[in-house]
């Protein structure tokens, strides 16, 4: 059985290390560092079995996105205070990103990725999160290994079965419709007749 097909978006070099160190050898994971690049792979055809998205990530690195990352890293002091100016600074890419894929019905599952969002988010983010996204999500840096492959299991097993189900529904629908039209083709050829 080959390796489930894990994409990361995210802007930290660090995360992208440390998902594969603690996951490489079960999943096949493939690396992106913007909301452009995952996007283009996606209209090439390419598809992974499950997505993985930080939140907060910059789309380029930048003197001010270098010392928020900084301070996001330290103790949080007057988080509001900070929070607010992090968002306004720069917006939570990756919940666009879940609403994007959601409404273009491209049906990747997603689990949120983060380690700033807990910290960043009001009510509204968590919001966006669960409906967006799924209510799944890892919290980098701060669950065992066994904690982070259960949840990225359970989703793929859930995705998995969905798809598996789509498929028996489509089919089931082509034996329906062929039938029809066998029962409505020997009603026109024999109907005469009888």
């Amino acid at each position: 059985m080959s390796k489930a097909r894990i994409w990361l978006i995210d802007d930290e070099e660090r995360n992208h290390r440390a998902l594969d160190e603690r996951h490489g050898e079960c999943y096949d994971i493939r690396h992106f560092y913007s909301t452009e690049e995952l996007l283009a792979a996606l209209d090439n055809g390419e598809r992974p079995d499950l997505l993985l998205s930080d939140i907060f990530f910059l789309e380029q690195s930048s003197e001010v996105g270098r010392r928020l990352q900084a301070e996001a890293g330290e103790l949080w002091e007057s988080i509001e205070s900070f929070a607010a100016r992090y968002k306004a600074a720069y917006p939570p890419r990756g919940l666009e990103l879940a609403e994007r894929l959601r409404r273009e019905g491209r049906g990747i599952p997603n689990i949120v990725y983060s380690n700033k969002a807990p910290l960043l988010l009001d009510e509204e983010g968590f919001s966006r999160i669960t409906l967006e996204a799924g209510p799944v999500w890892i919290f980098k840096g701060h669950e065992s290994v066994e904690a982070e492959r259960s949840k990225l299991e359970a989703v793929l097993v859930g995705a998995r079965s969905r798809r598996r189900c789509l498929r028996l529904r489509s089919l089931f629908l082509v034996f329906i419709l062929a039938g029809t039209l066998l029962g409505f083709v020997l009603g026109v050829l024999l109907g005469p007749s009888m």
